[in-house]
């Protein structure tokens, strides 16, 4: 029962002892007719002045409870236009209010939240279940350290992707140290660590190409000569010819290294030309058929009919298809499936293998110069497709499962802007 209905009750109750009681009091004191009377009309005055009183302080907090209905509402307008998850939770963890973006976030539309802990609405999402109890482990964390906290929350999405969270969390107290209510407030960062790891690739890509620039021409100009000399000394001795050979393929390698540090030291100056994706896709498959049979891998291929030609520099956009499917192959993988389609102004490469698959942390760091996790890898293949593909202003992104395989997503815009 809200306490102005029990003033209300208070009121009825006090006013009907106090024209009854009275009434009886007077009968009893065996006043005169005139008395009496006097009496009657004092103790109506006193009533109507206790009504006004009474009245007046009704609409007194009528007003203020208009005036606080009003900043509430305000405040709800505040927090339901803000674009970071916001979230107020009394002393045992019960949500008192939420705004929008975070119903959406949890996929709770419609549900009735107030006086639920996480582990309650955990039951409302089967998706979001886990991320709500982890939540609440969260929250006791911060209770625990009786301080504000600050954290990096990741949260997944249908997609497969995750989105993360700048989360800070304010523990409220009362005078005697109980918990009183913890605010919550989350800042969707996904976009600024996305960003910063561009950023990080773009530094890494600018000091390998500085550093190439260097090396490659130095090492090029002996390798030409100790390749030249073994090719020579192959010929003239039969004995030691498989050594010979050995030395030849090592050298190739080598050279395949230096080349690939070239294009990595070389200006971004691209000559765009008009190229047909398809085409150069199959040209791409039927270079690598030998190797994809070698392997026992079935490449299956689907183009779009009448896609258009986009702009581009086909020699590197095949450099890029090579090594990409050339990753497949070398997976464990029995079947790769390629498809090219256009959306939102994009040509959309999809190339998806059953291959091994590889666990987040290299996926996190595909594209890193020098990584590599092949026995003979120097992990400069992908590092120049991220190059080629960055200077085309298009995008590359990988998802991959252990024993599942990898899918690798390549959009490139049809026309140069």
């Amino acid at each position: 029962m809200s306490k102005m209905k029990k003033v209300l009750y208070f009121y009825v109750l006090l006013s009907i002892v106090w024209v009854f009681g009275t009434d009886h009091l007077i009968a009893l004191l065996d006043y005169d007719i005139y008395t009496f009377i006097a009496i009657s009309k004092i103790k109506a005055v006193l009533f109507i002045a206790a009504t006004f009183i009474f009245i007046k302080y009704l609409i007194s907090k009528n007003e203020q409870f208009q005036e606080l209905e009003r900043e509430k509402e305000k405040l709800l307008s505040l927090i339901n236009s803000m674009v970071d998850f916001v979230n107020f939770k009394d002393g045992e963890g019960r949500w008192i209010e939420v705004n929008t973006f975070g119903l959406n976030l949890f996929d709770l539309q419609g549900v009735d939240y107030k006086g639920k802990r996480d582990r309650d609405l955990a039951e409302y999402t089967e998706f979001y279940r886990e991320a709500l109890l982890y939540c609440e482990e969260s929250d006791e964390q911060t209770w625990m350290s009786g301080s504000v906290s600050r954290s990096e929350e990741q949260i997944p999405q249908p997609d497969g992707s995750f989105k993360t969270f700048d989360t800070i969390k304010v523990p409220l107290f009362n005078d005697d140290g109980s918990r009183k209510a913890l605010v919550v407030i989350g800042r969707d960062i996904t976009q600024m660590k996305e960003a910063e790891d561009r950023l990080q690739k773009a530094e890494k890509l600018s000091v390998v190409g500085g550093l190439a620039a260097s090396v490659a021409h130095e090492i090029r100009n002996p390798l030409t000569s100790l390749k030249g000399f073994v090719q020579l000394m192959n010929k003239n001795d039969s004995v030691n010819k498989l050594y010979y050979e050995i030395m030849e393929n090592e050298l190739d390698r080598i050279n395949e290294i230096v080349g690939e540090l070239l294009v990595l030291a070389k200006p971004q100056n691209i000559r765009f030309t008009k190229t047909n994706v398809s085409k150069l896709m199959c040209n791409v498959i039927s270079l690598l058929e030998s190797q994809a049979n070698m392997y026992g891998v079935n490449i299956l291929f689907q183009s779009d009919a009448g896609m258009n030609e986009i702009d581009c520099e086909p020699n590197q956009l095949k450099q890029v298809f090579i090594n990409i499917i050339k990753n497949s192959i070398e997976a464990g993988s029995k079947t790769i499936s390629i498809s090219l389609f256009e959306e939102g102004g994009s040509a959309r490469i999809m190339i998806e293998d059953d291959g091994e698959g590889m666990e987040e942390e290299r996926l996190k760091r595909l594209g890193e110069p020098f990584y590599s996790v092949k026995e003979k890898g120097t992990g400069l293949g992908l590092t120049v497709s991220y190059r080629i593909i960055q200077s085309h202003g298009g995008t590359i992104t990988y998802s991959s499962k252990v024993g599942e395989g990898t899918k690798v997503v390549i959009d490139l815009p049809v026309k140069r802007i």
